[in-house]
């Protein structure tokens, strides 16, 4: 596949699953088996190893043998982006070097995860990922205690160093539209609050990597394209069709459970949670299982 530009990213990009089995080893087969499902919608490129795919339990050797298998299972149908969740630059660009070694087009990397970078160090980071591995990179801002400024991603783009923002709760509605209105030109700007998925595209984001793309495909895809012919009335209600379960999956603790459950209940085969994210409960379940109910009443005969 030729390089990934900004160009690429964009529509809905889901983040795919990372299957468990009930001992916390990766489920090839059903991993293939969540590319296949994703593959069915129109959708314009997977992400290996994000937070839905549970990148951060990942070991280097899973995220590369993972991205391996993604890039031979889609065979080129769309890109194949490998997501970075660690805390050094050092362990960043290995695990960039290594998807790259085996067809991964692009990284997607979150700021490093324990301690806040000053502003130099945001840029040199981002900056060396680039330069070292010889990708495209795509910010994942997604950490309220290491959120990147739109200054910082001003900065990147003016040197080339990633080609798109995932805007996710490390950033807010205040940052999309800044960075829509300053550095669009260069970058692509995506958004990912799951909950807040309309809102966003409504404003003008290029699309989303997200969870709910990842959980609701196709409802994502035609919430986007609902947009794109201004038909904003029905992608609002697709938003409020699928918000009960969006708010329930975003309350902010055992988040891999909860997107993993919803999947687990339309019949998906993902597998636990790896320890120390713990199954929901029965109430748990019981309150994701009504959202599903209200979702297929009010998505009946669209896109569901």
């Amino acid at each position: 596949m030729a390089v990934l530009t900004k160009d690429d990213v964009r529509g809905i990009f889901p983040p795919l699953y990372t299957p468990f089995d009930a001992d916390g080893e990766i489920n090839e087969a059903a991993f293939l088996a969540d590319i296949d499902y994703q593959l069915q919608f129109p959708v314009t490129g997977l992400v290996v190893g994000g937070s839905t795919g549970e990148g951060h339990a990942l070991s280097g050797e899973e995220l590369t043998r993972l991205t391996r298998l993604a890039v031979e299972r889609v065979a080129g149908r769309v890109p194949v982006v490998t997501g970075i969740i660690t805390t050094t630059t050092r362990d960043a660009v290995a695990r960039g070097r290594a998807a790259k070694d085996v067809g991964a087009v692009g990284v997607m990397v979150t700021p490093p995860i324990y301690q806040a970078p000053s502003f130099d160090g945001f840029v040199d980071f981002y900056d060396r990922i680039h330069r070292e591995t010889e990708l495209p990179v795509i910010i994942y801002n997604v950490l309220a205690s290491a959120s990147v400024t739109p200054e910082v991603t001003r900065k990147l783009a003016d040197i080339d160093a990633v080609i798109a923002t995932k805007e996710s709760v490390g950033g807010s509605f205040a940052t999309l539209s800044e960075l829509l209105d300053t550095v669009a030109d260069r970058i692509s700007v995506t958004w990912a609050q799951d909950h807040l998925l309309f809102p966003g595209l409504a404003l003008g984001a290029t699309g989303s990597i997200s969870g709910t793309g990842a959980m609701f495909p196709a409802e994502s895809i035609a919430m986007f394209d609902a947009i794109q012919r201004n038909d904003f009335a029905e992608a609002q209600r697709i938003h409020y069709a699928i918000a009960p379960l969006t708010r329930a999956v975003m309350n902010g603790k055992n988040w891999p459970s909860w997107v993993k459950a919803v999947a687990t209940l339309q019949g998906r085969e993902v597998g636990p949670a790896r320890a120390p994210f713990v199954p929901l409960s029965k109430e748990e379940l019981e309150l994701l299982e009504q959202g599903l109910g209200v979702a297929k009443t009010a998505l009946s005969g669209n896109a569901s």
